[in-house]
């Protein structure tokens, strides 16, 4: 097990969306965020750094909130245009 991290070290969030509709979508609105990107297949992954633990919540929850902003958005998109953005 690896022991926790302290508040000055830097750290490492990664969060992977699998099977997400809006794929693409979702990794063009995190062009405008401080996070890297990569799209294998069906699968978002985002990594997400900061200098201490408390830099990392913060650029976490920066990019969760630029996540859920663009999903909504392309959900209202789609059901204003009667259309899905699950690739077929």
């Amino acid at each position: 097990m690896t022991p926790p991290a302290k508040k000055s070290e830097s750290c490492t969030a990664t969060l992977r969306l699998a099977d997400a509709d809006q794929i693409q979508g979702l990794s063009a609105c995190m062009q405008s965020e401080d996070a890297d990107t990569s799209i294998v297949g069906d699968s978002l992954t985002v990594t997400v750094r900061g200098e201490s633990l408390s830099d990392l919540r913060a650029r976490l929850n920066s990019t969760l909130r630029s996540l859920q902003a663009a999903s909504e958005a392309l959900i209202s998109v789609d059901a204003s245009q009667g259309t899905s953005t699950k690739e077929e």
